[in-house]
């Protein structure tokens, strides 16, 4: 068999070479033909746009350099707080930067031990003040001072309530993470019955409190409760408190004037469950002498209960007046409902609440008035702690808002 010529094999791919490089040159797009617009779902050819309430996704070439130039910046400050020309550029990067990066925010520490607060606010102060009302509530320096603070300070030099209200006012996006520190550690246990107040907390609420009230963040049943439970020492938390609305009466007349006594202006209120003493409904059957009695032995549920408690459902949404009927001393104290969290916890009822103490009774066989200054809100419950190992309780009138 005779073998393919070599020189012929050759001569055949030279012409498919050539045959290919013809093809790709007659299918080549001609440069003078208008370019059509890309459709909108070619690949690597999408773009986001946004609706009118959200604005742009995507910074402004300024604002993108802007942010990256922030945190060398801001670092250029603290290492020389007093270069003026450092102030001036750290300044100007943070004016064109909506989100500054989260390294730039964590240099705000150095920056509020560099730049102290004083009656004539300075250019490293006013820097740091621009930048907590631009940084996100998870890296924001002055909603992180608050929150210290009231959790017993930090190593170093502790800041005086002045300071922390100033931290407070500038916090920003971070304000509302600060004012809830403000609830859960200072007031939830001044509002407790038992609940140790750290001697620290009072003169910071003082301080703080009307910023949270001003700024929406201050729960009004967890300041009329703390009224309650502090007395003469809630300090200016009693100018904060929510008043008693205007109760209509039943039959849609005309709302009592102020002077009308506190049994008509407050309906009596009857409680959908009565727990503890197997005769405890006896106490609220209006009658005065088909009481029940009651002994001061501790249960499971002592803190919750008591040895009596009037349930209410759905909660009350005030509670104005208490009158009371026994023969022995005790105390009462309203179980106010609050967000799952926060206060006690109830595992049975699966709920939260504080535990307010209304009144302290002496149980002369009369009728006992526990005056309540401002109206506790939100209260799901009523119990009778009773002082001595037996007493015997006649009974309980509760008047409010159901």
């Amino acid at each position: 068999m005779r073998r393919f010529p070599l020189r012929t094999l050759l001569l055949m791919l030279l012409a498919l070479a050539a045959f290919v490089r013809l093809w790709i040159i007659s299918h080549k797009p001609r440069e003078s033909e208008p370019r059509k617009a890309p459709a909108a779902s070619a690949p690597g050819m999408q773009v986001d746009v946004a609706s009118p309430s959200e604005g742009s996704k995507t910074p402004s070439p300024g604002a993108t350099q802007g942010c990256k130039a922030l945190e060398r910046a801001l670092d250029g400050v603290v290492r020389n707080p007093a270069d003026s020309g450092a102030l001036a550029g750290a300044r100007r990067s943070l004016d064109t930067c909506a989100q500054p990066p989260a390294r730039a925010c964590e240099l705000g520490s150095a920056l509020d031990a560099r730049a102290p607060l004083t009656p004539q606010p300075t250019p490293g102060r006013e820097l740091l003040q621009a930048l907590c009302q631009k940084c996100p509530a998870e890296a924001n320096t002055c909603a992180a001072l608050v929150v210290r603070s009231l959790q017993g300070g930090q190593p170093g030099r502790k800041l005086e309530p002045s300071e922390v209200r100033w931290n407070l006012e500038n916090a920003g996006p971070g304000i509302e993470a600060a004012c809830t520190a403000l609830a859960v550690t200072a007031l939830v246990p001044a509002a407790t019955t038992g609940g140790k107040v750290a001697p620290e907390h009072p003169p910071l609420v003082t301080e703080l409190a009307p910023v949270c009230a001003k700024a929406g963040y201050l729960p009004a049943w967890l300041v009329n409760a703390v009224v309650l439970q502090r007395g003469t020492t809630a300090g200016n938390l009693r100018s904060l408190a929510t008043p008693a609305a205007v109760v209509a009466p039943q039959d849609g007349g005309t709302p009592r004037d102020a002077g009308s006594t506190p049994l008509e202006r407050f309906p009596l209120v009857a409680p959908k469950e009565v727990t503890g003493a197997e005769a405890g409904r006896h106490a609220f059957d209006g009658k005065e002498r088909s009481g029940v009695d009651l002994g001061n032995g501790v249960t499971p549920r002592w803190e919750a209960d008591g040895a009596l408690r009037a349930q209410f459902d759905p909660p009350l949404k005030e509670l104005n007046l208490v009158r009371i009927l026994a023969k022995g001393p005790g105390s009462l104290r309203a179980i106010v409902r609050t967000p799952p969290g926060l206060g006690l916890k109830d595992p049975e009822r699966g709920t939260f609440f504080v535990n307010p103490t209304v009144c302290h009774f002496k149980g002369t066989g009369q009728w006992e008035t526990c005056t309540v200054p401002e109206p506790l809100l939100n209260v799901e419950a009523l119990s009778v702690f009773p002082e001595v190992p037996r007493i015997s309780f006649y009974e309980l009138e509760a008047r409010g808002t159901p």
